[in-house]
């Protein structure tokens, strides 16, 4: 017996919409040159095959979970028995996905979204539900995150890469730690030490403490085994045990100063008033062009600030963990500045200097364009605190929200009002 793969046919008892299948969804027709958007995700650009493959997918998994949502006064236990027994996936697994659905109801602005890109599959509407889990349904707090995560999620520019699971998940979690819920970080924890002794004569030790004193932790670590041309950890047990003194810097950067949240490269969002500050001083970073090929200390820390990770489009190795790639190259006269400077790992470092693709910067959002070998491009913007796109934090959100609530009376057709 041989198989094909066809379109699914419409089944009345799930109330799919008549535009699920592909041959009669208007939206599966690739974009003429005539009506290309202003602004795009890569995945929905024009002739882009996998793309529209990939698009289907989630717009199929959208509308299934949505037809087979249980009502709210339903069994829980016997309604996901049966969906999960349908479905073939776990019990957990479903719950999951549903409770994820059932927050989508919660943000209409971020609906509207995916209802015009389609770039949310199932894993990020589990993030989605999952961060915002800390809400607990707060009206206010629901309103402000959706218009956020909605702004976060629209593409600005063509051809702009999808935001990965993990720059999701940032996003949210520094805009709650930041606006909506800073007191949740005022409490310092108490730290807690664990000694496991192992049956292959090892021992594991594990601290438990909060991020501002990890962070510094971390940080003399990396000093003294620069220094010292060791492994992190014998320099942790040198720092212990030896008569050993390091001195360390650490960057953070704030979009409010009135606020105790800071972001440190590397770490995310800390309380910095858990930071030990015996014999500390703050000082503004001068990140100007200096003379030389290698970047100072301002300079790094600058545009770790504005890059955050890597700038290869979806990677989201640290930009601490990073080497800064001079976009003109040096000796050809590319200056030793924030504006021709970019984090990238060591692997695409290599595939830069390779010469198997190249890449343009905007000296002043800080987005790169990808060029690739096929003639086809790929915008990355920077998603650190630094960024330009970021600059809306500073607003209030009275502002913000009257700003989104304009532009969704603009988008509704003139004669007809939004429902």
């Amino acid at each position: 017996m041989t198989a094909t793969l066809s379109p699914p046919e419409p089944d009345t008892a799930l109330d799919y919409p008549e535009t699920l299948l592909i041959s009669s969804h208007p939206d599966t027709d690739l974009l003429g040159e005539d009506d290309v958007p202003e602004a795009f995700y890569t995945t929905n650009a024009p002739g882009n095959h996998i793309g529209k493959a990939g698009t289907y997918t989630r717009k199929t998994s959208w509308f299934l979970y949505r037809a087979i949502l249980p009502q709210l006064d339903d069994d829980v236990d016997l309604s996901l028995t049966s969906l999960a027994k349908d479905l073939g996936i776990s019990y957990s697994k479903l719950l999951g996905y549903i409770r994820a659905h059932y927050r989508m109801r919660q943000l209409p602005l971020v609906t509207e979204v995916q209802g015009q890109h389609w770039i949310l599959d199932l894993t990020k509407l589990r993030i989605i539900d999952r961060e915002l889990h800390r809400l607990d349904s707060n009206p206010d707090h629901l309103e402000a995150i959706d218009a956020a995560l909605a702004d976060f999620l629209t593409p600005t520019a063509p051809n702009q890469t999808v935001p990965t699971d993990a720059e999701l998940r940032r996003f949210i979690r520094g805009f709650i730690d930041t606006h909506l819920r800073p007191g949740d970080k005022e409490e310092k924890p108490q730290p807690t030490l664990r000694i496991n002794y192992n049956p292959d004569n090892t021992t594991t030790l594990s601290l438990t403490c909060d991020s501002a004193t990890a962070t510094i932790i971390a940080r003399h670590i990396d000093v003294y085994t620069n220094k010292a041309h060791t492994t992190a950890a014998q320099g942790l047990i040198d720092l212990i045990l030896e008569d050993t003194h390091t001195s360390v810097a650490i960057n953070t950067f704030t979009t409010n100063p009135e606020t105790n949240s800071v972001y440190v490269p590397g770490a995310g969002w800390i309380n910095i008033n858990h930071a030990l500050t015996d014999n500390t001083f703050i000082r503004r970073l001068n990140a100007d062009e200096v003379d030389s090929y290698i970047p100072n200390a301002d300079i790094r820390a600058y545009t770790q600030g504005r890059d955050a990770t890597c700038r290869w489009p979806g990677c989201t190795i640290p930009a601490t963990q990073c080497q800064l790639d001079h976009r003109i190259e040096y000796h050809q006269g590319g200056p030793t500045s924030p504006d021709n400077l970019v984090n990238l790992c060591q692997h695409h470092h290599n595939i830069k200097t390779d010469r198997r693709v190249h890449y343009i910067l905007d000296p002043i959002t800080g987005t790169i364009a990808w060029l690739h070998r096929d003639g086809t491009y790929q915008l990355d913007h920077a998603t650190g605190p630094l960024a330009t796109h970021q600059t809306h934090w500073n607003h209030t959100w009275a502002q913000y929200l009257a700003l989104q609530h304009q532009r969704t009376k603009r988008r509704v057709p003139e004669g007809r009002e939004s429902r």
